[in-house]
């Protein structure tokens, strides 16, 4: 009896693991278990750096990292999920090479490997340091004027950072331009922005961030400036007009000893006298300036003149007769009326030059065939192409296009038949 308990239980574990085997022999064909490398690379996580210290450099800043899970676990795999460590507490300034520690953080899975497995990175302490502020300023301002010490918002800047990249700055020096400068010149810089200092700044943190620069620039006793006018003589050819005058420079410095002399100018200068009689064009003339006894020019001695002179505009009527053009082959053209007014608008010399035998009004009538039509002449004007063309009147000319006809003995006979109008009017005047 005993016997055949023992076979019956024998039985029935071989039938149990054999339905284990089957069990999950169908589980892993509807889940199986994949090992294969995460499709992204998983950034690594600084973790427990010292406050006072900061990574300069490290080799690699992402992983790949190899999984082993079920199928159904893939699908649902994402990167936030999946942790890579580099635990960084208690460590010197230097270079080191740090393990890597790795975690998945969803049920069924696990991290079979990690490369690389071990990171090497620089550390450095974190530094603070006032940096001085200089300014560089190139070029002289205008004659008679004089530059003063550059006046900085912000002398100096606190910088902090790594030690090494602050211990590559000892000054920050900004340059200015004042050439040729009359007035106070201003300008703010953003320290970020500057070319030389930009790459040694990005992983800086600076207060303050930018700074202003003012140059005041004065004028020195005994100089003045004062505007500069063209003295013109006669008028330009009749039909012309002056549109502008120019002067280059359009100021200029003086210098006198005598500030009393100084003071009693007007404000501006002349230049010496430029004819401009009977001109038709423009004219660049260069001209001396007339001064005042005991003051010179320290800037210009001669002033670039430059007179612009333009006909004077107006507009002009002529009454011309119509010219048919492509009135085809046995076609007769009635037109109504045969001459237009065209109103024309150019430099006044020109208009007056014109005549009759310079313009010519066309009625194109090509391609028409015999009827009514109200047709749009064209201008064509010969000679300077200012004249324009302002308006046409009549704008349309009423065409009557016909093709000629023999008069038969029919409508002879039924001519005849007609009152006689003419006789009629005869006796009505009687």
């Amino acid at each position: 009896m005993i016997r055949k308990f023992l076979q019956t239980l024998s039985l029935f574990g071989l039938a149990t693991v054999l339905a284990t085997v089957v069990w999950i022999t169908a589980a892993n064909e509807e889940n199986p278990i994949l090992e294969k490398v995460y499709p992204q690379p998983i950034t690594i996580e600084m973790k427990r750096l010292p406050k006072d210290m900061v990574v300069n450099r490290s080799s690699v800043n992402n992983v790949a990292v190899l999984i082993r899970a079920p199928s159904q676990v893939w699908s649902t795999l994402n990167t936030n999920q999946i942790n890579i460590t580099a635990d960084l507490s208690e460590m010197s300034p230097g270079l080191h090479k740090i393990p890597l520690n790795a975690e998945v953080i969803i049920p069924n899975a696990e991290i079979l490997s990690v490369s690389p497995s071990e990171i090497s990175i620089n550390l450095e302490r974190i530094v603070t340091k006032t940096i001085p502020i200089t300014v560089d300023v190139q070029g002289e301002p205008a004659v008679g004027y004089i530059a003063s010490t550059p006046i900085i918002a912000a002398e100096k800047i606190i910088a902090t950072g790594s030690e090494q990249e602050i211990t590559k700055l000892d000054t920050i020096k900004l340059t200015m331009n004042i050439s040729e400068e009359k007035d106070n010149v201003n300008r703010t810089f953003t320290f970020s922005q500057i070319g030389a200092l930009g790459s040694s700044l990005d992983d800086l943190v600076l207060q303050p961030k930018s700074t202003t620069i003012t140059i005041p620039i004065r004028q020195m006793g005994g100089y003045r400036d004062v505007a500069v006018r063209a003295l013109l003589e006669g008028n330009p050819e009749p039909g012309y007009r002056i549109t502008n005058i120019t002067t280059s420079p359009p100021t200029i410095t003086v210098f006198s000893s005598d500030q009393d002399q100084l003071t009693a100018l007007p404000g501006f200068v002349e230049t010496e006298p430029l004819d401009i009689s009977s001109a038709s064009q423009d004219i660049d003339a260069r001209l001396t300036i007339a001064l005042p006894e005991g003051v010179t020019a320290v800037s210009e001695q001669s002033i670039v003149v430059l007179v612009s002179i333009e006909a004077v505009e107006t507009s002009q009527r002529i009454r011309q007769d119509l010219t048919v053009t492509g009135l085809g082959t046995n076609l007769s053209a009635q037109i109504s009326p045969d001459s237009v007014d065209v109103i024309m608008s150019g430099p006044l010399p020109v208009l007056d030059s014109l005549t009759g035998e310079n313009v010519k009004v066309i009625l194109d009538l090509l391609h028409l065939a015999p009827g009514t039509y109200d047709i749009e002449p064209s201008v064509i004007v010969s000679g300077p192409d200012v004249i324009k063309t302002d308006t046409i009147l009549p704008a349309f000319i009423r065409v009557i296009i016909s093709e000629p006809t023999n008069v038969s003995d029919d409508k002879t006979i039924e001519d005849s038949n007609l009152p006689n109008t003419t006789t009629n009017e005869a006796n009505d005047e009687t």
